[in-house]
């Protein structure tokens, strides 16, 4: 049986991360990529591909330049000769105001959440259709089903991936190529330490601006669930969790159009699907306290 050859964006930590190696450690051959090689989630990645001797190769690739990811592509298959797996993971998020955000901020998170995404399927795509057959998987989020206040530029870049796949599950699907997404919950990486904010919420003047009270609620409100729900949130919300779905993905005949995968993911969306507007508003102020 032939070896699958994966490509997977945004490997330096969290689920791109562990899902190199759930990949790698199931036999598929799996081109971990990152923007930085220095990272020390990429020098761990080559660390644990070299004591298990595993199919893992770190290829370095930036979503947002073009040039970084025709040369990946162009590398593995020189190499392989297939790209039978794309995971696209590479992303980052964002928290604040929508309207705090400059436009050169919001342009940021499109380019690497959607545009980077779009860019990588654009070169890889030509390959999976001259091999009548291939597997897209895009990393969304349950933000991309549900906007939560504070997360309207983070959402709306997702809800694109959302959009996105649909389009390409019908366009692509008479190549043999199938496209899917997954959508998490609230899991223990480092995603949530990394979210940029609006550069203004980080100057002074901001303890006067109009979402002052929305935002003090908010981070007060999450740090006493996050205190409160520690311990509990680090045993059910396992990453890897996320690393096992994407891998079953793979082994699926006809892939559905999304996985919503997490406890809060599956509960906010079913509220979302059932309640009328107006209670779903009411429960947002009540929990914002705004």
């Amino acid at each position: 049986m032939k070896q699958k050859i994966a490509l997977i964006t945004g490997c330096s930590s969290g689920f791109g991360y562990l899902t190199a190696l759930k990949f790698s450690r199931e036999g598929i051959y799996t081109y971990a990529s990152a923007r930085n090689l220095r990272s020390p989630g990429v020098k761990q990645l080559v660390k644990i591909a070299k004591e298990e001797n595993l199919p893992l190769e770190i290829i370095k690739l930036d979503v947002t330049n073009e040039k970084s990811i025709k040369t990946a592509v162009k590398t593995i298959y020189r190499k392989k000769k297939c790209i039978a797996i794309l995971v696209n993971n590479a992303g980052f998020g964002t928290l604040g105001p929508t309207e705090s955000f400059t436009i050169e901020e919001v342009k940021n998170q499109f380019e690497t959440n959607l545009y980077g995404l779009l860019r990588v399927i654009k070169i890889v795509t030509p390959i999976m259709r001259s091999q009548k057959n291939g597997l897209i998987i895009n990393l969304s989020s349950i933000a991309g089903l549900i906007p939560f206040p504070l997360f309207g530029i983070y959402s709306a870049s997702k809800y694109s991936v959302e959009t996105l796949t649909e389009t390409l599950r019908f366009e692509l699907s008479q190549f043999g190529i199938k496209v899917t997404t997954v959508e998490p919950g609230s899991y223990k990486t480092n995603f949530t330490q990394n979210r940029m904010h609006p550069k203004d919420m980080e100057s002074k003047e901001y303890k006067n601006s109009p979402y002052q009270k929305l935002i003090s609620n908010f981070f007060a409100r999450y740090k006493k669930t996050h205190d409160k729900n520690r311990k509990m949130l680090s045993k059910v919300a396992n990453p890897q969790e996320v690393a096992d779905k994407i891998y079953a993905i793979t082994n699926i005949k006809n892939p559905a159009p999304r996985y919503l995968i997490g406890q809060d993911a599956m509960f906010y969306n079913f509220l979302k699907s059932f309640l009328p507007w107006q209670v779903w508003e009411f429960l947002l102020h009540k929990a914002y306290k705004y």
